[in-house]
């Protein structure tokens, strides 16, 4: 059956995408306040690292996942999932170089991966640090919530690596929103261009996977369960986004991003992405 014909699965997957799409947006707008105001090459360098670092501990945690998914081709893992799931390191690891190439230009060094690492909250074992304390209250929120709930919650959370790609979505877009330059707009043209990118591949990562969560998550009782579970941890990965880049919302707006006030959803079509990104097919 398909889903035009199951249309509690076509609602349940339209909730799925409603569900943290305002905290979604809010990660744009973090992107969009922080270029729109005066900045140094220090804050870039600052940002650019600390995302630079999870793109890199993404792609070192499936790497260390990928010998015992090969073990399992075509018995406990399907030969599909197996090639997404390596062209997704390969992915990873081309975000870690576009965003490594900028952080050289800047800092005229290169970039140390084993300095990145402690930072990178996105690794085998996923720890905090104690200079982020976002990142690290949104990593034990994601714990408890996989404690608490188990299995839905993994379903839940399935679709949420790279939080909707938000922020790539709003980085990819710097050239056409007001912004202060103090390269005369060459920084901003190469970082649009990395997250172009990187926007592209991450929807791959994440939403790409919604119908598969909402089809999976059987009852209204835990379906309703699943909604508040995103919600929680869209509204942690928030601060952690807004952390990265310096704090560029206020704990006021970011309350009023929790309450829905003056935010919209992100003209992102979520639900139409094509399996592959076009810069790996």
């Amino acid at each position: 059956m398909s889903n035009r014909e199951r249309p509690d699965l076509n609602r349940r997957i339209k909730e799925l995408q409603e569900a943290p799409a305002r905290w979604w947006a809010g990660e744009a707008e973090v992107v969009r306040v922080y270029f729109s105001r005066s900045r140094t090459k220090q804050d870039d360098i600052r940002w650019l690292t600390l995302q630079a670092a999870r793109e890199l501990g993404t792609a070192s945690r499936q790497l260390g996942e990928a010998p015992e998914m090969f073990e399992g081709i075509d018995a406990s893992v399907d030969r599909h999932e197996f090639e997404a799931a390596i062209r997704s390191i390969y992915e990873e690891v081309r975000h870690y170089r576009l965003l490594a190439d900028i952080i050289e230009q800047l800092t005229g060094q290169r970039v140390n991966p084993k300095q990145l690492l402690p930072y990178a909250g996105t690794g085998k074992e996923r720890v905090g640090h104690p200079e982020l304390p976002a990142m690290t209250e949104e990593i034990a929120v994601a714990k408890r919530l996989r404690e608490q709930y188990g299995e839905l919650a993994e379903t839940a959370l399935s679709f949420f690596e790279g939080g909707g790609a938000a922020i790539f979505y709003s980085g990819s877009r710097v050239l056409e929103y007001p912004y202060v330059s103090y390269s005369g707009g060459e920084i901003e043209r190469k970082i649009a261009a990395a997250m172009k990118v990187i926007f592209e591949d991450e929807m791959r990562h994440g939403p790409v996977h919604i119908p598969r969560a909402a089809e999976r998550i059987r009852s209204d009782q835990d379906f309703l369960q699943a909604k508040k579970i995103i919600e929680e941890k869209a509204k942690a990965h928030l601060r952690l986004r807004n952390e990265t880049f310096g704090y560029p919302l206020t704990e006021r707006r970011m309350g009023e991003i929790d309450a829905g006030i003056g935010i919209e959803p992100l003209p992102v079509d979520y639900l139409g992405v094509s399996p592959v990104s076009p810069y790996s097919a």
